[in-house]
């Protein structure tokens, strides 16, 4: 029985290290990679019926050539396992029937699963230790493949969102109407402190926030939950895209709300922006969908365990839909983030080069950044549409375009200021605890023992001012004070 054995182990090490020499991981992991571009092709909304056809031929026929590929690494590797036992079995030494029975009983199969198992984790925990800082904010942050694939077939078509949320309502439970009672939504300019403040009020006891665990089936965050593996369902705790410091995991709250904003009113998204929301944009049905959404959300935390009671979101876009959300939502509470202007034109513009550079490295950042409505950076920057923005700097890449850019979304707030509260980012870096009591009562927040001190730099908000024409900076300045002073006191 002992040669038995040893015939035996050497059968599986002569099958696993032919699977090595002949890299049979990269060529499954390639022909992943070729299945997922195929799916996003098909998916894709850019692309028109004939691009299409040619890319999934290009993907078919890649597909085919590493199916091969994976046939001849596997026929190798089961004829290195054969050899040494039709070796022993031809020499004598160990018959090839009790070598089978060997390998075929249970408790083999277990005991050397286990060992393979402890080995393959071994050998990736020495080779990720070389590579973990320099994924950190790079690849790691991204989709697998398989990932890639699930994200494509969710936003192929708002058909798949819309029945994915149809479903869930009626295979887990509707929410009740008083769900998305008198909900919170924060918005400013990008960079402008709102997913620091998303974080604060996520952390307050009764608020409910999109996390993301709910991604990509947004519209089904309960059932996509269950599906995908619930509270078992882990990932590394990593710094976001954005290379700011801020870390995430799946229990993060982000900004997805705009998916429905898009998937309700896509008219009001051009190629060459995004245009600002009136009240004469009124629809009920898909106000009703908003509304029922935001319900959704506070159903799925509580689902989860969570004492949640009110929505809360942080939606840049919404910065631009004031006068709308005010009229359609009587009982929501706008909060507005304001931040120096120059220290938040050097932040956007940084976050502009970032965004591209990124979306040129991995079309799929351009891909989910689209998908998700977040169009703020890079090759797919679509700006809001504010009054006078056709008139002023027309080059994202120069600091003036993103000052000119603060000055007519600000100038819009202050038409509007009336609608919403007003933050100061100086006030929450200044004292987030004093600042976050104030706005929780002005919110009707219970905030408890939450502590806010972690959540926001306690640096002074500076950034160099000679980038920029003084002409702009002085106006800016000017508008920063004349709603400064509207600020929560």
């Amino acid at each position: 029985m002992s040669l038995a054995l040893t015939i035996s182990l050497l059968a599986v090490l002569g099958f696993g290290a032919m699977l090595w020499l002949t890299g049979i991981g990269a060529t499954a992991l390639a022909l992943l990679h070729e299945t997922q571009a195929g799916v996003a092709a098909m998916t894709d909304r850019e692309l028109d019926d004939d691009a299409k056809e040619r890319a999934v031929r290009r993907a078919g026929l890649r597909l085919i050539g590493g199916a091969a590929g994976l046939a001849w690494r596997i026929a190798l590797a089961l004829g290195a396992a054969a050899a040494p036992i039709l070796l022993a079995d031809w020499l004598g030494l160990a018959r090839l029937d009790t070598v089978l029975a060997l390998m075929l009983r249970w408790d083999y199969i277990l005991l050397v699963s286990l060992v393979a198992m402890g080995l393959g984790a071994g050998l990736r925990r020495v080779r990720g230790n070389r590579a973990r800082d320099a994924k950190a904010t790079g690849a790691a942050a991204r989709y697998s493949a398989a990932d890639r694939m699930v994200h494509n077939l969710a936003f192929s078509s708002p058909v798949v969102l819309r029945a994915a949320g149809w479903i869930e309502d009626r295979a887990v439970r509707a929410p009740e109407p008083g769900d998305a009672e008198a909900p919170i939504l924060v918005t400013s300019l990008a960079r402008g402190g709102t997913t620091a403040l998303l974080a604060a009020l996520h952390d307050v006891p009764g608020v409910a926030t999109h996390l993301y665990r709910d991604m990509p089936f947004l519209t089904a965050p309960v059932l996509w939950n269950r599906l995908s593996g619930g509270q078992r369902r882990r990932v590394t705790r990593r710094q976001r895209a954005h290379g700011d410091g801020l870390e995430i995991d799946l229990e993060t709250p982000e900004a997805f709300e705009e998916v429905l904003w898009q998937m309700h009113w896509p008219d009001k998204f051009g190629d060459s922006g995004i245009t600002l929301f009136d009240t004469a944009d009124r629809d009920p049905r898909a106000e009703a969908a908003l509304r029922h959404h935001m319900a959704r959300i506070v159903c799925a935390r509580r689902l989860q365990g969570a004492p949640a009671t009110r929505y809360c979101s942080k939606n840049n876009a919404s910065i631009s839909r004031l006068p709308f959300l005010a009229e359609a939502f009587p009982d929501a509470r706008l909060v507005i983030l304001l931040r120096q202007p120059v220290a938040h034109a050097a932040s956007l513009l940084r976050q502009h080069r970032n965004f591209l550079d990124q979306q040129t490295r991995d079309p799929f950042v351009r891909r989910y950044m689209q998908d998700i409505g977040h169009f703020e950076f890079g090759h797919i920057h679509k700006p809001l549409l504010f009054p006078g923005m056709r008139s002023r700097a027309k080059d994202p890449g120069s600091p003036d375009y993103w000052l000119a850019y603060w000055i007519a979304a600000f100038r819009y707030v202050a038409d509007h200021a009336e609608t919403c509260q007003i933050v100061l980012q100086d006030d929450l870096r200044a004292a987030p605890g004093a600042t976050m009591a104030r706005l929780c009562a002005a919110l009707d927040l219970n905030p408890g023992q939450t502590r806010f001190e972690g959540r926001f730099h306690s640096t002074a908000d500076r950034a160099d001012a000679t980038p920029f024409d003084p002409g702009l900076r002085r106006e800016a300045e000017t508008l920063y004070a004349r709603l400064a002073i509207r600020a929560l006191a």
